[in-house]
């Protein structure tokens, strides 16, 4: 076994910290390098037009090339023309061009895509004293931080050029670290970053320092399809003017929205976007339709002989008699060379009675968005001619080209289009339009005549509440009488027919929640202080 020198030790102590200097001196030049690459081909694609590839190589040169801040200066200068300028603009239905925020739409490089999804490290989570407590301090803010940081039993590391303000004294009662923390923060317009578990580090709040200390993250916020285009907007643009975030821009094709800025701005508006693109509230509508028809038909009397045809029977015979077809019978009368015969049919007595009763019973469901429309058709489309050719279909050539005639189709049966407000848990209030249509027994030009009828109303109902919507009954009677005149008026002696015909066709409804409102859902609290100064993530 051999044992090693101190003086060997310290050599090879020394030869090892050379070797670590010289690599991270190669990986400093070698990241310049590639940074300074980088800026040349920005600059290029600047000169060349290319606003978007020149903003995306000024920001690659400054993510590799930290400590030069021109990097950063060039590509926050085309960052407002880089988000004006879109590879492709997806096409928006809802909003006319004059309306479309041409900074806030656009598509999403997958270059700045792939960034936002890499997973970062977790920020560091301090173990500060737990529980509410009461502070009262004396001092300037450096002392100030000290003396907080000494009773939540963390450390404080402090910016090389920071500035303390006057003393004053520093007061608050029943408040945790992190709201003692913050509360600091705006008493000494001042900012910290958590470096470990038990080291904070703090700077002036200002801008520049904003920059260089705080880390800028990007995330990607998916949005349902539900959400309309001016939703959308709406929402992202009042974001965006709150908190004045660097970068927010709205895939449509995607359905994602990119958000890049400090980590404090970026959690504030991934809350505020997630509430406000909570869904809304949604409501089911029971429909029941009830349909009852009853009808009858009661035929009695005697059907008597109504023509009677007299037939001449000679005698002689080398003469024809005609009789008529349909007589067999005859009533002779007369003498002599002339016989007459009136012809007679067989008469019945007769009695009949039918009834009928029919029950339907239609149940369907409507689910429908709070101030969304829904629509239920119950029915057939009825083809009625709109466009037809009349003329001739021959000329001098030849047969003549005749074009098809044209259709619409109408709606018939039962339309209701209901739109909810839901207030609450508890109430809904409904509007309702509905229309029955049918077609008509009369016609013009060969075109059928649609009859209709149309209900609109507003009704506020208790969820799981019915309440009938509207109502229809119909009801006829004719009565028919047959027979030979004066004999008729004997009951008996005239065939009667008597037919009723009843309708009733009742709509019911039920509304019931299916997902509640957000303002049901609980709210959250967030320090967001003033426009330039921003709590920090704790």
């Amino acid at each position: 076994m051999h044992a090693w020198h101190p003086e060997n030790v310290k050599s090879v102590v020394k030869v090892c910290r050379l070797v670590v200097c010289l690599l991270l001196a190669g990986c400093a030049a070698w990241a310049a390098t590639k940074a300074e690459e980088l800026f040349e081909r920005a600059q290029k694609a600047e000169r060349g037009g290319k606003l978007v590839d020149a903003y995306i190589l000024y920001a690659e040169a400054a993510a590799a090339n930290p400590n030069n801040f021109s990097y950063w200066q060039h590509a926050q200068a085309l960052r407002p023309v880089a988000s004006l300028t879109s590879v492709s603009q997806p096409k928006i239905a809802e909003l006319s061009p004059e309306e479309i925020d041409q900074s806030l739409f656009g598509r999403i490089p997958e270059q700045e895509l792939a960034q936002a999804r890499k997973p970062l490290p977790p920020p560091a989570q301090l173990k500060a004293t737990t529980g509410r407590h009461d502070f009262d301090f004396n001092g300037d803010s450096r002392s100030l931080w000290e003396q907080l940081a000494a009773a939540l039993h963390l450390k404080v590391a402090f910016e090389t050029q920071y500035q303390p303000t006057r003393p004053f004294r520093f007061q608050v009662t029943d408040m945790d670290y992190r709201d003692a923390l913050r509360a600091l923060e705006a008493a000494t317009n001042s900012f910290l970053v958590p470096v470990t578990d038990e080291l904070i580090f703090v700077a002036n709040d200002t801008t520049q320092k904003r920059t260089d200390f705080e880390r800028t993250v990007a995330v990607v916020i998916p949005f349902t399809e539900a959400i309309s285009v001016q939703e959308v907007q709406e929402v992202a643009t009042s974001v965006r003017g709150t908190l004045d975030i660097q970068k927010l821009m709205v895939d449509t094709q995607r359905h994602l929205i990119l958000v890049r800025d400090r980590v404090t701005k970026v959690r504030l508006a991934q809350m505020l976007l997630e509430d406000l693109m909570r869904p809304r509230a949604q409501v089911a509508v029971d429909v029941e339709i009830l349909v009852t028809d009853r009808s009858s038909a009661l035929n009695y009397g005697a059907s008597l002989q109504t023509a009677y045809s007299l037939v001449n029977f000679p005698m002689k015979s080398n003469l024809m008699n005609i009789i008529p077809s349909g007589f067999t019978n005859f009533l002779a009368f007369g003498g002599g060379a002339s016989v007459l015969g009136l012809g007679i049919t067989s008469a019945s007595l007769f009695a009949t009675v039918s009834k009928s009763n029919a029950k339907s019973v239609m149940e369907s469901e409507v689910v429908a968005l709070d101030g969304q429309p829904s629509t239920l058709h119950v029915g057939d489309k009825y083809p009625i001619v709109t466009n037809v050719y009349i003329g001739t279909t021959s000329g001098t050539s030849g047969q003549v080209y005749t074009p098809p005639p044209t259709f619409n189709f109408e709606d018939l049966g039962l339309l209701l289009k209901v739109t909810p407000h839901i207030h609450g848990t508890e109430e809904v209030s409904l509007d309702l339009d509905v229309e029955f249509k049918l077609l008509g027994s009369a016609s013009v030009d060969g075109i059928p005549v649609v009859s209709s009828k149309k209900y609109e109303s507003k009704v506020t109902l208790k969820t799981g509440e019915w309440a009938v919507l509207a109502g229809l009954m119909t009801a006829s009677e004719s009565r028919t009488l047959g027979g030979i005149p004066l004999l008729s008026a004997i009951p008996l002696l005239r065939s009667n027919s008597v037919n009723r015909d009843e309708g009733q066709a009742l709509i019911v409804l039920k509304p019931h929640l299916l997902v509640e409102p957000p303002t049901e859902s609980p709210t959250w609290q967030a320090w967001s202080g003033s426009e330039t100064h921003l709590p920090s993530e704790l």
